[in-house]
């Protein structure tokens, strides 16, 4: 359950220009706040590391830290890949 794949990757541009890294499910999107996130502050910031916390804990859907983690790139202003 920790690791369960999300349905859909979120596709970021996260390292730079045209450097794109892709989250698929809600470890990696943990990790990927806490340690490669260009601003550690915000409302949606803070929600998506508090829904990660329960997700892992298997205290909500994993649907729900997918979609923090986009609120929280679309307030940092990181381009989210949109689905082809």
């Amino acid at each position: 359950m920790l690791d369960q794949w999300w349905q859909e990757p979120v596709v970021l541009e996260l390292d730079g220009i045209g450097r794109y890294r892709v989250v698929r499910n809600t470890r990696e999107a943990a990790e990927c706040l806490l340690d490669k996130w260009p601003v550690h502050e915000g409302n949606a910031y803070k929600a998506a590391i508090r829904m990660c916390g329960y997700v892992l804990r298997g205290e909500q859907p994993v649907d729900y830290a997918r979609q923090d983690f986009i609120a929280a790139a679309v307030e940092a202003f990181i381009h989210v890949q949109s689905n082809r």
